[in-house]
């Protein structure tokens, strides 16, 4: 749980860090200085190790991370021009929310993941609050 605690603390200080990057910068140019040094820390900490990983058996892995990566930078772009032309209070709801909803559907059927009474609850109420928060910002409310 440490971990889950610490990524959503990093995570809400990467997007504190993205929203004023964004607003002060071309949002393409915000997105791949983000997404460079993103790599560069992850990188740093693997080389060390690659001589004793074995690929062997690891292709659908790797084209799995490369994909994610494509992703990401595609995500990361998408992010900070959505930053830099709406408030983050109606942004980080909609795309993180957005984000939890879809991986759990996903994963229900993908990777044949239960989802139990009290989890079905929780993103039934988070879907609630997508659509308030979509509707104020259509609405200007």
């Amino acid at each position: 749980m440490v971990y889950i605690f610490l990524a959503a603390i990093l995570f809400t200080c990467a997007i504190t860090a993205a929203a004023i990057a964004s607003r002060n910068l071309n949002t393409n140019l915000a997105a791949a200085i983000t997404n460079l040094i993103s790599a560069i820390i992850p990188v740093a900490v693997v080389l060390p190790i690659l001589s004793k990983v074995n690929f062997q058996n690891q292709k659908l892995g790797i084209l799995a991370a490369i994909v994610a990566g494509l992703f990401i930078a595609l995500y990361a772009m998408a992010f900070a021009k959505s930053l830099s032309i709406n408030k983050v209070a109606i942004v980080s709801p909609i795309v993180f929310g957005g984000t939890i909803l879809l991986t759990a559907i996903v994963s229900y059927f993908l990777f044949k993941e239960k989802i139990s009474l009290f989890q079905g609850i929780g993103l039934a109420l988070l879907f609630l609050g997508l659509v308030f928060i979509t509707y104020a910002r259509w609405t200007g409310r």
